[in-house]
């Protein structure tokens, strides 16, 4: 078990910047998530961990030791893949063990190298297919095979890209509370990469949320969920995302207010360093929005999707649209009604229109 840590880490390929002065300390026994959108830059960091891409700047740690120079089969890291990449030919028996093997220099005697993958196995619910190959098991279990392999070199760190991708939804739920509990029972580093908020939220203990190469945030999911540093970090973490309305601050009849094309959303207190004139960019997630017949937000459904357990109401006023998401046991409205809406005003987040930053 150990930590990793970037240190102003950039990575180029020619003249594009993949990876842009990444600050950022996973400690021991933490389970981060990368987390950011196709083309970020998340996948290039995993690899820098790995030694599969060099570093082109800055400084990079696995625990104490500087790892820029250092060989990836001398890096004591263990990665699963998003394609699994089994030995088809090999029993699962086979595939696991096959890194206790690779290496003459540290090859293990037959004793252990079986009581390792009878204990991975174990964790992973593997024993009962160890005599049969791949092709045999389903896509979950070739993904837990994957594990397993990983699990049997007992490395300082783990690392993950996209490992769920490849599975249907209800094995993809399966596996993220698998991974959950693998990484109570190992107590090792995880590193994880993925561009499913969801992932992220159910199982990191921490987050780095990553765009155009840069870090935007880092924080446990709560953290980032609650107070997101900027509106890519907003927008990009919920499902449905955050609503995003354009505003100006006024000082009205109650006190502060943001006006809006879809009405007047009331301020607490906390925005009255902005003052009256203030342009801002307002976000309101889809579950702190209610409706209210004395709410100051007029609009009409455009569409309802019932998901079961709730429903998402879209409503639209001109050429805004704002999403709402309700408890299945309330009230419902019909497509073509007319709402008013109210906004839970200690859950508004103000951002500076022009850098989109976190105001409030």
């Amino acid at each position: 078990m150990s930590s990793v840590s970037f240190e102003n880490v950039s990575k180029r390929f020619g003249d594009t910047t993949a990876v842009d002065g990444l600050n950022l300390k996973i400690e021991n026994g933490e389970f981060m998530v990368l987390l950011g959108p196709s083309g970020c830059g998340k996948t290039t960091a995993l690899r820098m961990i790995a030694g599969l891409e060099s570093v082109s700047d800055g400084t990079l740690r696995i625990g104490d030791q500087i790892v820029n120079d250092v060989p990836a089969s001398d890096r004591d890291i263990a990665m699963v893949f998003q394609s699994y990449a089994l030995y088809p030919h090999m029993t699962v028996r086979k595939n696991i063990e096959s890194p206790l093997v690779a290496r003459r220099s540290t090859r293990l005697p037959p004793p252990e190298r079986d009581q390792r993958v009878a204990e991975a196995a174990g964790i992973l619910g593997l024993t009962e297919y160890l005599d049969r190959k791949p092709g045999a098991l389903s896509g979950g279990q070739r993904q837990r095979v994957a594990l397993a392999r990983a699990i049997v070199r007992r490395p300082e760190v783990f690392l993950m890209d996209e490992p769920l991708s490849n599975l249907d939804a209800k094995l993809r739920t399966q596996t993220r509370a698998e991974l959950v509990q693998l990484h109570e029972t190992l107590g090792s580093t995880f590193v994880y990469v993925t561009h499913d908020q969801v992932e992220a939220m159910t199982m990191a203990t921490r987050v780095a949320v990553i765009a155009n190469g840069a870090l935007q945030q880092s924080g446990t999911p709560e953290e980032v969920y609650d107070k997101p540093a900027n509106l890519f970090v907003a927008t990009f973490m919920g499902s449905p995302p955050m609503n995003v309305l354009h505003g100006q601050i006024a000082t009205g009849t109650s006190g502060l207010e943001a006006q809006c094309s879809v009405g007047t959303i009331p301020l607490n207190s906390a925005a009255s360093a902005l003052g009256a004139g203030a342009q801002v960019t307002i976000g309101l997630r889809p579950e702190d929005l209610i409706i209210d017949p004395d709410g100051h937000l007029q609009m009409e459904v455009s569409l309802v999707e019932h998901l079961g357990h709730e429903r998402h109401l879209h409503c639209s006023a001109g050429t805004t649209n704002v999403v709402l998401r309700q408890s299945s046991s309330e009230p419902s409205a019909a497509v073509g009604d007319r709402v008013s809406v109210r906004a839970d005003s200690n859950r508004i987040h103000l951002f500076d229109p022009d850098t989109g930053n976190r105001i409030q």
